[in-house]
């Protein structure tokens, strides 16, 4: 099979994309299960699974068509680990903003 090798920075930058974009979903979700009870965790849980897929079969879509390229993968996954490890502290920083304002401490 010949492959195109000039559109894989094209690419790898809308796995790229999707990654980062499934990533900050993925934050955006984990807000309001932490807070949820037994049955939000898991709707929670189970919402983050789906959106995720969607942004995976997107990208791949987008990208190659529908065939799965490991570097593919690798941006995609990467990019999600990127927005971990720069919005991470951001989002825990609000939480423990919201806490207290909802259990202000009695000292």
């Amino acid at each position: 099979m010949i492959r195109d090798v000039f559109s894989q920075p094209h690419q790898a930058m809308i796995m790229l994309f999707f990654g980062l974009t499934g990533g900050l979903l993925y934050e955006l979700v984990r807000l309001p299960r932490l807070r949820a009870g037994r049955f939000g965790t898991v709707f929670y849980d189970l919402l983050a699974l789906f959106l995720l897929q969607v942004c995976l079969l997107s990208g791949l879509l987008f990208s190659t068509r529908g065939e799965v390229r490991l570097y593919g993968l690798a941006l995609f996954f990467g990019g999600m680990l990127l927005v971990r490890w720069a919005f991470r502290s951001l989002f825990t920083e609000i939480l423990q903003k919201i806490r207290k304002k909802q259990f202000p401490s009695d000292g």
